[in-house]
This record gives C-alpha cells, structure tokens and sequence, in this order.
C-alpha cells in the first residue's frame, strides 16, 4: 500500500475534560504516512491549549505536522473552515475532540481508499461507549451501510448523516465539491457533517468498512442519549435541511435542491397533521 498524506482537522470548544484520551487514542495510531494535524480551538476559556501544548511534542516525534489555529468562538463549521483554508493530504478526517480513535483507524481508511479509487468517501463501523465509561462497549453503530442511496435516504430522513470519527474524505472530491475551501456556516445548527458530506454523497460513489476503528463517546446531554420530542426532532430537520439547500447551492449542485424543497414541505405538513391530530383529542 502507498502512504499517502492524510490530514485532519479536529476542532474544539472548551475540551480541557475529554481532550487527554482523544490525544492519547492519536498517538496510538500506527499509520506510518505523513499526517497533517490541524487542531482549531474556537474561543475555549478553560486549559484546552495548555493541554494540546502537552501533546504537540509528542505528535511531533511522530513525524506528524502539527499545526494550532485559535479563532473568536464561532461554531464548528467556522472552525472547520479554518483548517480547510490549508490543509494539504491525499484524504481528510475531521473527527471531535471528544472521539476516540483504534489504533489502526487511518491505516484501514487509508487502505480502503487506495483500493476503491471510485469512492468520494467511505464510513466505518464504530462501537458506542458512554463519557463517564469509556472502556465499557454499550453497542455498535450500524448506520451507513446502504451506501447505494445515500443521498436519497439522508434527503428523506430514512438514515442520517454520519458522525466524523465514522468518516474518510478522498481530498480531491471535496475540492470538487467546493473549490472554494469552505463549507456553509451556521453557528447554532451542529449541522458541519451535513455541509461537509452531502455534495460528495450526491457526486461520488460512497463506501463501507465493515469494521469498527472507534469509539463514538456519547455524553449525558446528547441528543444520542436523550429524548427528543416530535416537534423538536422536525424542526431540527427542516434546519438542517435549509442549511442543506444553502450547501448544495455553493457546491454548484442545482438539479437535487428541489428534493430538499419537497422534504421540508412535507416535513412542515407532517408537523402540521400531527398537530392537528393531538388537538382533536
């Protein structure tokens, strides 16, 4: 297999509580290319840049580039913007400062990118631990296996877009998408994977490893563990789809916007029936 240079980008806000063992799971890696890492700190107030300051040696004996970027607290897109005004590598991971990487995590995406020149982007299996656990398996993530429709499934809330740590980007299908180094913003939305995906979805083929390269660590307070209402759930969507809009109109990708119409449209009247419904009783 050739090494080629992977980059990634990792952005973070106030992540002096979970930032030891993402860190550590980076200096497991066996990857023996050239590794760029960007790591973005968006207006942390806590020691988040004390404690990557504690890292950077480390990850430079390792051969990695390390780079520190600090901007005003704007959101993760804005921070993700930041590292891809520069980065440089044949592929791209942009995982949470709060992920926990296998130690074979970029040499099996790596590796399976080489072998499928076809693929834009390819997901992996990933195991789920809880913050307070992290040593305890709780379940698998299985999203992402029907690769074949992707696009569609995602655009008709039957599946959804997929966590980074479970991500791979070939770097030239997201300079295609968007040569202008730079994804949609919205500060409040959490909708980065949206803009960062789906314009590779709706051009390129997409793949699957069927083997888990991380932990996903889901904290008390996320939506992965908590109720979420109806109502709630809808509105996040049609949020998310109008920022969807807004990324695929900047990726020069027209002929797809008026199924993104059609879903918040049915979404709004979906909402609407079902409020019709509880008033009646």
């Amino acid at each position: 297999m050739n090494n080629p240079k992977v980059s990634i980008i990792s952005p973070c806000y106030n992540g002096q509580n979970h930032l030891g063992y993402f860190f550590e799971s980076l200096l497991t890696q066996d990857y023996s290319g050239q590794v760029e890492f960007i790591f973005v700190d968006d207006g942390s107030t806590d020691n988040t840049k004390n404690i990557f300051e504690q890292y950077k040696l480390a990850l430079e004996k390792k051969g990695w580039d390390v780079i520190y970027i600090y901007q005003e607290n704007q959101g993760q897109a804005a921070s993700l913007n930041q590292g891809l005004k520069i980065f440089s590598g044949d592929y791209l991971l942009w995982p949470d400062s709060d992920d926990i990487l296998y130690s074979n995590h970029i040499t099996e995406k790596v590796k399976y990118m080489e072998e499928h020149k076809e693929v834009g982007l390819a997901y992996c299996l990933l195991d789920r631990v809880f913050f307070d656990d992290t040593d305890k398996i709780i379940g698998q993530d299985l999203r992402g296996r029907n690769t074949k429709d992707a696009f569609k499934n995602i655009m008709h809330d039957k599946d959804v877009i997929w966590c980074p740590i479970g991500v791979v980007l070939r770097s030239s299908a997201f300079l295609d998408a968007y040569p202008q180094r730079q994804i949609p913003t919205c500060k409040n939305c959490g909708s980065q994977n949206c803009q960062m995906q789906l314009p590779i979805l709706h051009k390129y083929p997409c793949g699957y490893i069927d083997k888990p390269l991380g932990k996903y660590v889901i904290r008390a307070n996320s939506t992965s563990r908590s109720y979420v209402s109806f109502y709630k759930r809808r509105l996040l969507l049609c949020k998310i789809w109008i920022i969807t809009i807004l990324t695929l109109k900047d990726a020069n990708i027209f002929e797809k916007v008026w199924l993104i119409i059609y879903s918040v449209l049915n979404n709004l009247c979906k909402m609407f029936r079902h409020f019709i419904k509880s008033k009646k009783k």
